[in-house]
């Protein structure tokens, strides 16, 4: 795995909208208010497409593959 697995703005802002996604959803469901449930729910995917409109701009990972394609690929293993 990368040493900046998941230490990218586009990383953080979609997990932190996420949280308060499923935090607003989490605090309907005792409080038996099926709207703000939904509401909640309606966050987490715009946090999902917060996150993938910002790594689309640059501002996430540029390596998805660990293999030849990197050019930070060491072929060689050191034990």
């Amino acid at each position: 795995m990368s040493a900046s697995h998941g230490n990218t703005p586009a990383a953080w802002t979609a997990v932190s909208i996420m949280f308060v996604g499923f935090l607003i959803s989490g605090i309907a469901l005792p409080l038996a208010l099926e709207w703000l449930f939904w509401v909640g729910l309606a966050v987490v995917v715009l946090g999902a497409v917060v996150g993938k409109v910002m790594s689309m701009m640059g501002m996430g990972s540029t390596v998805t593959y660990k293999d030849q394609r990197d050019p930070d690929y060491d072929t060689h293993e050191t034990a």
